[in-house]
């Protein structure tokens, strides 16, 4: 990994952390989230994983996951990394 790509890397994960964390505040159940990248392809390669608790939590948060993923898109703007809506997966842990 170049210095570059790591300093990309780190912007990537402070970024998520953030719309983590705000999730995880707003919606209760929520557990944690993941991430995969190929810094030679951000854009297509970015995908999101959002694990919630348990099945009870994922589906009490079902019709929110548009809000989620607003909040992941907004972060990831802010670092001028768009991300698809289609890249972004619920999951129970």
């Amino acid at each position: 990994m170049t210095k570059t790509q790591k300093l990309r890397d780190k912007k990537i994960r402070h970024a998520l952390t953030t719309a983590c964390e705000s999730i995880k505040h707003s919606y209760p159940g929520f557990a944690y989230l993941t991430h995969t990248i190929d810094f030679k392809n951000e854009t297509k390669s970015l995908k999101v994983k959002c694990y919630f608790e348990d099945d009870t939590a994922y589906h009490e948060s079902e019709t929110h996951f548009t809000q989620i993923i607003n909040i992941i898109t907004a972060e990831l703007g802010k670092i001028n990394l768009p991300i698809a809506a289609k890249q972004i997966s619920f999951l129970v842990d």
